[in-house]
């Protein structure tokens, strides 16, 4: 064997493994990249940045910015039509506000919305399991009833059902 074959196991170096979110947005950024998402940020955190129910039922699709410029863009959703659109409609400034102030300047300054074309899913309630008897349940009153305060005595008897439907299930 020749000597550029040879390796010094000193040269070697070990990163470990990367996070999943930079090997996402590194393959992800051509296709974003051509609806004007420089990054995955605004999709991945579409939820964290403008909470639970205004981003339930809208979605980006594309971000457009005035021309040699990176600020001050038109953000396009798609809304799923009815209350999803109209609720977005009316938090249009909020929405902007949460927005760049989440990435720390302004990004956007104009909301488009897109009507229809996509469907919600639709939540199930849960059934809650009761399986407290009713000797525990009328005991656990009898204690609450002694507390004075009633929403001191309301939030006792939360915490003790629900101590007692952890003690249940284990």
């Amino acid at each position: 064997m020749s000597e550029n074959f040879k390796i010094d196991p000193r040269s070697r170096t070990y990163e470990g493994l990367t996070p999943l979110t930079k090997e996402v947005n590194t393959l992800t950024r051509k296709v974003l990249g051509s609806h004007g998402f420089a990054d995955v940020e605004l999709i991945s955190h579409w939820s964290d940045i403008l909470g639970e129910e205004l981003s339930q039922g809208v979605l980006p699709v594309r971000l457009s910015f005035p021309t040699g410029s990176r600020q001050n863009g038109t953000l396009h959703v798609r809304a799923a039509a009815g209350a999803f659109a109209l609720l977005f409609e009316q938090q249009k400034m909020y929405i902007c506000n949460r927005i760049n102030s989440y990435f720390g300047y302004p990004a956007i300054s104009q909301i488009k919305i897109i009507q229809g074309g996509m469907n919600v899913p639709k939540h199930e309630e849960e059934s809650v399991d009761w399986p407290l008897d009713d000797a525990e349940v009328q005991t656990l009153l009898d204690k609450v009833n002694t507390i004075d305060d009633i929403e001191l005595r309301q939030k006792t008897l939360e915490i003790g059902i629900a101590l007692l439907q952890r003690k249940a299930q284990v």
